[in-house]
């Protein structure tokens, strides 16, 4: 029960516009509840080398919470000066002395961007309870690769004949959006296919490692056997969704792909040697599969944007202004932040630069830092950043101990968790996909999947068991 409601919360905030509306974060919240409530006990206890982590993702949680809370007029100008001016600025009248005003210059986006935190850390606590249960994971992975794949293929079909719509039905407010799939940015929507290729890849390895093919006495035999096990089927998906991540054309995806693909072969690297597996082999047989597809890619779409990357004057500006721009900003509200979700009401007051859009017949605004690092230091200063690096640091030492420490062949599966988290954070770099309520929730589908824990073992971790054909 509680693994089918996880895969509606994470079909749901997909198909609910990727979480993008706000209307859509109430029913996605009462969703991530309902879950949890499936099975409270198993979902709320806490493993005890996870309670630092866990009390570190309360601690943002808590931190960003905190930003909404009115405060005494003086003590906030003692916490962050520069507060009032922004805030006088935006409303057009005075700050008052006397009143309690919270440190947010906009509570609303801070709550929107404090529900889209919240539910990341309940999919993560789901998902960790639902896998460590046993007999779940493989299902999962084989439901996320079906899902991902029509998602693909439908959000070409979709760029292709709806290109202003989402979802084929619904049009962005804004003119500068550029729909693919459920998302308004198609960055976001690479991201998200990202964090869906990965860990199935990672499933299509562990699959061709319990129905070995080239054991089949002949070619008949091993079609046999690869039809029969449904490693055609999941390959397909896996294809499915990195030729929709391609077709994106987004650059920071692309450089969290390779990141990915680096990052598994690090992680990986010791399995290969010891069990002499052939998956060089395979890694050089999906190599040519991309090459393949590359060619329903738009090459010149490709070729224009990595050039305007090395020629960032015929865009106009390049990330650098962006990022230029922000740095005073994070220098005015280097402790409290401007507020979570405010980076956008903030840069109207501090945007030096001036681009005419022609195709928008307006002046264009940096409504994000285009780096989730330097959107997070605005937004959150030090009262946020620091939380922040307390949960990633123990989230990779965690990381790397969970594959070490799996024997079984759904070791593959961790992997390629653990490389879909850090293509992302690859990629925000130079975007913030993680703002988006569908990313938020499969992130915390791949950390749960990374460090999930066979139950049965309380004081230390459980390796997941070997995977045979009969239960794949």
């Amino acid at each position: 029960m509680q693994r089918t409601l996880l895969l509606f919360l994470v079909a749901a905030s997909y198909l609910l516009f990727a979480g993008g509306p706000r209307w859509t974060i109430a029913p996605l919240l009462g969703l991530a509840a309902l879950a949890a409530l499936a099975a409270p006990l198993r979902t709320l206890s806490r493993p005890r080398e996870h309670r630092l982590l866990d009390y570190s993702l309360v601690a943002i949680l808590g931190a960003v919470l905190l930003q909404t809370i009115p405060l005494p007029a003086g003590l906030l100008a003692t916490l962050s000066p520069a507060a009032g001016r922004v805030r006088s600025a935006l409303s057009f009248a005075t700050v008052d002395d006397s009143a309690w005003i919270p440190i947010s210059i906009d509570p609303q986006a801070t709550l929107v961007s404090a529900a889209t935190l919240a539910l990341g850390i309940l999919a993560f606590w789901i998902a960790r309870a639902v896998f460590g249960a046993g007999g779940n994971t493989r299902s999962f992975c084989r439901a996320l690769a079906l899902f991902g794949a029509v998602a693909a293929v439908a959000a070409i079909v979709q760029k292709a004949s709806t290109p202003r719509l989402l979802l084929f039905v619904l049009e962005p407010e804004a003119r500068s959006a550029s729909p693919f799939g459920a998302f308004t940015n198609r960055n976001h929507f690479a991201a998200w296919l990202l964090m869906i290729a990965a860990p199935t890849c990672g499933y299509l390895i562990a699959r061709l490692r319990t129905h070995p093919a080239y054991r089949a006495r002949s070619w008949r035999e091993a079609l046999k056997r690869l039809l029969g096990s449904g490693i055609i089927l999941t390959a397909a998906a896996v294809a499915a969704a990195l030729l929709g991540l391609l077709a994106t054309l987004s650059r920071s995806a692309v450089l969290g792909l390779g990141a990915a693909a680096l990052s598994s072969w690090a992680l990986g690297r010791h399995r290969m040697n010891v069990a002499r597996t052939s998956l060089p082999a395979l890694l050089g047989l999906i190599g040519a599969v991309l090459l393949a597809t590359m060619t329903f890619v738009d090459i010149d779409g490709w070729a224009t944007r990595l050039q305007q990357s090395l020629n960032p004057d015929q865009a106009g500006f390049s990330r650098l202004t962006i990022w230029r721009e922000s740095v005073p900003i994070i220098r005015d509200f280097w402790l409290t932040g401007t507020g979570a979700g405010t980076y956008s009401d903030a840069m109207t007051q501090y945007q030096q630069s001036r681009l005419w859009v022609g195709s928008m017949q307006r002046w264009a605004h940096f409504n994000n830092a285009h780096s989730g690092y330097i959107q997070l230091a605005s937004e959150g200063g030090l009262l946020v950043v620091l939380p922040v690096i307390a949960a990633l640091g123990v989230l990779q030492a965690l990381g790397r101990r969970a594959v070490r420490a799996d024997k079984g062949e759904m070791f593959w599966v961790r992997v390629g968790a653990a490389a879909g988290l850090t293509g992302v954070a690859v990629q925000s770099l130079w975007e913030v996909p993680l703002i988006m309520p569908a990313n938020a929730v499969l992130c915390g589908v791949l950390a749960g999947l990374m460090l999930f824990r066979r139950d049965g073992s309380r004081g230390s971790l459980a390796p997941d068991g070997p995977l045979t054909p009969g239960q794949d």
